[in-house]
């Protein structure tokens, strides 16, 4: 791909307001110059996540992760650096410059041309199933035996797979589509490498195709639904559901069908309703109830829960069938609701009866009693602990605690866990105290040992040398917030006493010696320096810190005491170890460096910055 100019890079950061970057992915509100919200990358109850749109950064407390506009689409979207831009440009038409001209289509990352092919796909798709004669039984089916209106087909871009193997590969051909786009988009079957469309076979025929999208509306996948014209020789043809598979834009464990409907319609305090699929969603949508998603074919995750989380809704409604099998489904997500902190009501139909059919009949107001009747979380474990047919014994009722007390282990809050023990003693019959000190007295989880050896890790890396990690945090903060001193100092510190082990060693030393060599004119071009994303966000936490310092050049000074002293006394260490191997002539010459080092670590350190 050509090489966008940092000029473009840097037109995207000033013309661009990060609050506008983040607004579709974050509820945000405005707190004085800043703006927060709950954090997109972890599940709380609490915002403590910030944008600084006068600084262009965002801070999350509860992650440490900070960065820029780049930074966040980069996570957000899973794209590489030079892909967050050309997303950025796009979204806010920006055009963007190359340092050897335009990039060809070829050139293009081959992400942006799946995301164009599923567009161009989905009204394929949609134009068969509105105008060819292949697909009337197709329509019949979405009217009559669904229905469904044509209205409904035409705001979810509901649409037809014909066939035959190879009429979608020969409408890509016509339209120029490469077959590195092709190959990588999940819609074909095709030998690596295979360059000739003519060879590319139709992942979907004969099917109703749904389009899923992400939570900005764009077509990443789809769901095929298995018709009577579904060919016999289909290797999928037994399945009633065919979806697309992992590609690089659709993980499905990531998305819900319909977040992107549904969070433009959830207001403030609102409930997501949460079904089995996407028909079931769209019917939804066809009552006016247009806050319902659904997972992609399989269990509730992490990362979904996650995805609601962030729009911070009253509650999940989750809509289930009442047979076991919906109890069952309702159980395996409840430790995951209550780890992500979200209030789950469940709705659960009576048995044998279909949602889809309710919904057909009574509209929304179908809803209104299976309301009235909802259980929490903790009533629907509670009651598949216990007998319906008698009192519990108390060994009955100590066990349907102990399951409690299991799914409470997830609670991240203890106000919360607390309060979840009252209302399951309350149900169950038992004194509330007594439940809370049988929680206390539980056994801690045992430990995830891979966790726990990446955090001690990181920990050793962090307290190894605490003075050394502020100390260069801390000069690399006076720099960028005190530039006036920046040149001076390029020019006068000892590169050595900076350790270039730490990311604020690195990005520190980098700038000083530019600004020596006067390749950048001043700190306020750090831009051009940036090379990866931890140095992005090490940028912005700097950003997002204020320090209190009334006299920044005599703080310099003290930091770069601090660095000598480190610096000379780790010199004195290794002359130390060196000289328990070494021979008498040359400890004689190791003991005599180590008296002037000595000397000079303890002579008093002045610095002219003026």
């Amino acid at each position: 791909m050509a090489r966008i100019k940092q000029s473009s890079i840097e037109t995207i950061k000033h013309q661009v307001n990060l609050v506008d970057v983040v607004a579709p992915y974050v509820q945000l509100k405005r707190a004085g110059r800043s703006w927060k919200g709950l954090s997109p990358f972890t599940q709380e109850k609490t915002p403590s996540f910030y944008v600084h749109p006068d600084r262009g950064f965002y801070k999350c407390f509860s992650t440490g992760e900070g960065g820029d506009c780049f930074t966040f689409i980069m996570k957000q979207e899973n794209l590489e650096f030079y892909e967050a831009i050309e997303f950025l440009a796009k979204k806010f038409n920006i055009t963007l410059e190359y340092e050897a001209g335009g990039p060809s289509r070829e050139e293009v990352s081959v992400r942006k041309q799946i995301f164009e092919l599923h567009e161009l796909v989905t009204t394929w798709f949609h134009r068969q199933f509105l105008e060819s004669g292949e697909a009337a039984p197709v329509r019949a089916y979405w009217n009559d035996v669904r229905g469904f209106t044509d209205e409904t087909a035409e705001t979810v871009k509901i649409g037809y797979a014909p066939a035959a193997r190879e009429a979608l590969a020969l409408y890509c051909k016509e339209r120029n589509v490469s077959t590195t786009a092709m190959h990588q988009s999940g819609l074909f079957f095709a030998r690596d490498g295979e360059q000739n469309h003519a060879y590319f076979k139709s992942r979907f025929r004969g099917r109703l195709m749904i389009p899923i999208r992400d939570v900005q509306g764009r077509v990443v996948a789809f769901t095929a639904r298995q018709l009577p014209q579904t060919p016999e020789d289909d290797p999928a043809r037994e399945a009633k559901y065919v979806n697309s598979p992992e590609t690089a834009i659709f993980h499905k464990g990531r998305i819900l069908f319909g977040m992107d409907h549904a969070r433009t319609h959830l207001k403030e305090g609102g409930n997501f309703l949460l079904v089995e699929g996407q028909l079931d969603a769209i019917r939804c949508w066809s009552v006016g109830l247009h806050t319902a998603v659904a997972p992609q074919g399989t269990a509730i995750t992490d990362d979904q829960l996650h995805l609601l989380r962030r729009y911070d809704p009253g509650a999940i409604e989750c809509l289930l069938d009442g047979d076991s099998a919906g109890r069952k489904a309702a159980l395996r997500a409840l430790p995951l609701a209550f780890k992500a902190g979200l209030e789950f009501r469940f709705l659960l139909l009576p048995e044998k009866t279909d949602p889809d059919d309710l919904l057909r009949e009574q509209g929304a107001a179908g809803l209104e009693p299976l309301r009235a009747t909802a259980k929490s979380g903790i009533e629907l474990a509670i009651g598949e602990s216990l007998p319906t047919e008698r009192k519990p014994t108390t060994h009955e009722k100590t066990t349907a605690l102990r399951n409690v007390f299991e799914l409470l282990r997830n609670v991240p809050s203890e106000v919360a866990r607390e309060d979840y023990i009252q209302i399951a003693a309350r149900l169950l019959g038992v004194d509330p105290q007594a439940a809370l000190r049988d929680f206390q007295k539980m056994p801690p989880p045992r430990p995830d040992f891979k966790d726990s050896g990446e955090a001690t890790a990181e920990a050793d890396r962090t307290t190894r040398d605490p003075l050394l990690t502020r100390a260069t945090w801390e000069l690399l903060w006076l720099v960028l917030h005190h530039s006036e001193y920046a040149k001076k100092l390029s020019e006068i510190i000892d590169y050595e006493w900076i350790n270039r082990n730490s990311l604020a060693g690195q990005l520190l030393s980098r700038l000083l010696a530019e600004l020596r060599e006067e390749l950048i004119e001043n700190v306020s071009q750090i831009e051009t320096i940036i090379e990866t994303v931890e140095e992005r966000q090490l940028l912005a936490e700097i950003h997002a810190r204020d320090l209190n310092v009334e006299e920044p050049a005599k703080q310099i000074t003290t930091c770069l005491d601090s660095l000598r002293r480190i610096y000379l006394d780790a010199k004195i260490k290794d002359i130390e170890q060196r000289s328990m191997q070494a021979s008498p002539e040359d400890q004689l010459k190791l003991m005599r460096e180590r008296k002037t080092l000595l000397r000079n670590i303890n002579v008093p350190f002045e610095l002219k910055l003026v």
